[in-house]
């Protein structure tokens, strides 16, 4: 790996690719415990490409672990768990829910709540970001790669319908502060006829994907541990800290103190950006 500073771990795409993809992340962890890290829910899909060795999702019901090259998820409202010796190297993708259909002709509800091996659907796609990014030897240059073969890839005319657009746009404007009664107004439709559009679309409705955005921007000022949880359900739009405290359980099954007590990559990584993976969250094995 290159001796680059933090600085250098993140950058906007391509100005074309922006409206489907947000800042690729960089990470390159070591020397924390082996164990498991939590992939917590947010607004955005996870598209990762390892790093020297594939990234390792672990399925407690199976006792399994799955490995990935070329990881993609879907919007997801629970934790998913990473496996880790404690190392892992990569680059994070936040792909908005409309660049399935933008680079893969698939909506983003085929990949809701689940993981999948991009080779598994789109091989050339796949294997040539893989191979590009380990190859290179700077994150720039690994950042270049990735503009590269997604600007070959994209198609932009696949969009879903236009009010299913503004209304995501709409709901995540607002940080998911804004009811989504009145969403459904602003598009014409009515909450039924949107609620099943929006779930046909993406694979959660618009009253869950206000929760995930809210819960992801509490997240976010939660870890960078300048303010207290009062302030922050307040700052984003909770009732109250108890209300905080019940939906930060709910996306996680933890609470915030305690997702952050048992999280030293959190603590460290999140002022910068450098590390998410959506959110992640660590845990020492036991």
């Amino acid at each position: 790996m290159s001796t680059e500073t933090s600085d250098d771990l993140t950058r906007s795409p391509h100005p074309r690719l922006r409206p489907f993809v947000g800042d690729y992340a960089g990470y390159d962890i070591s020397g924390v415990p082996a164990g498991t890290h939590l992939g917590l829910p947010s607004g955005a899909l996870t598209f990762i490409v390892a790093i020297n060795q594939p990234l390792q999702q672990y399925f407690p019901e199976a006792d399994t672990v799955e490995s990935f090259d070329v990881l993609l998820a879907g919007l997801h409202l629970w934790p998913t768990l990473i496996a880790h010796n404690g190392a892992m190297s990569g680059i994070q993708i936040n792909f908005t829910p409309f660049a399935p259909r933008a680079f893969f002709a698939s909506p983003a509800v085929e990949f809701a709540h689940h993981s999948v091996e991009l080779g598994d659907i789109a091989r050339p796609i796949a294997a040539e970001l893989h191979e590009r990014v380990n190859a290179a030897p700077t994150w720039s240059q690994r950042f270049d790669a990735i503009d590269d073969v997604l600007l070959r890839a994209i198609r932009d005319d696949l969009g879903p319908r236009a009010e299913v657009v503004e209304s995501w746009r709409q709901i995540a404007r607002s940080h998911g502060g804004l009811p989504v009664s009145l969403v459904a107004d602003e598009v014409g439709w009515s909450r039924r006829h949107l609620n099943g559009q929006f779930r046909a679309e993406f694979g959660i409705g618009p009253k869950e994907a206000a929760r995930v955005i809210r819960f992801d921007r509490a997240r976010k000022i939660i870890s960078a541990g300048k303010s207290p949880l009062a302030e922050v359900a307040a700052v984003c739009g909770y009732a109250d800290q108890s209300h905080l405290n019940r939906d930060f359980r709910l996306l996680t099954g933890t609470s915030p103190t305690g997702w952050l007590d048992s999280d030293p990559i959190a603590r460290r990584s999140e002022p910068s950006g450098a590390v998410s993976f959506n959110g992640t969250a660590s845990q020492t094995s036991r």
